[in-house]
């Protein structure tokens, strides 16, 4: 279970924008090391996406426990405990779009095979991601799929 603020947008660069959004909530809540996990915002036009080159992403600050957001207009968002299916990449520079999706494929190729059913549900998020850093500086990310 957690509670989160996020900030979706719709742009050339949405991961980079909407994570950079997020984290200076984080500095103006003075968290040091915030945790942040984002999501493809899939609320795209065939002309934003074709004509345009945009893509969705949405990025959410987890908050600490009884953690207030003062003057921040976003609104805190529960989210109950939830079972998630999960892997771990370890990223490498330029692969991400080719290493990414095949990850969820792999997962859910996973699932399929195992009986594993995955939950839509509007009360939770139903997959994301999260990026961080171990202590030597090697960057991975964990993909989580909302399983029933």
């Amino acid at each position: 279970a957690f509670r989160y603020i996020s900030y979706a947008v719709i742009s050339r660069e949405p991961e980079e924008d909407a994570i950079t959004h997020v984290e200076g909530w984080a500095k103006h809540l003075k968290i040091e090391n915030p945790h942040i996990i984002g999501w493809d915002f899939p609320k795209v036009s065939q002309e934003q996406r074709n004509v345009f080159h945009m893509r969705g992403y949405g990025a959410a600050l987890i908050l600490e426990d009884k953690q207030d957001i003062g003057d921040i207009d976003a609104e805190i968002v529960s989210q109950n405990k939830q079972n998630y299916i999960t892997i771990t990449l370890e990223e490498r520079e330029n692969e991400e779009f080719d290493i990414i999706p095949n990850a969820y494929k792999a997962l859910l190729t996973y699932m399929t095979i195992n009986g594993i059913k995955e939950k839509q549900n509007p009360a939770i998020l139903s997959c994301y991601e999260h990026e961080y850093f171990d202590d030597k500086g090697a960057k991975f990310m964990d993909i989580y799929i909302a399983i029933e």
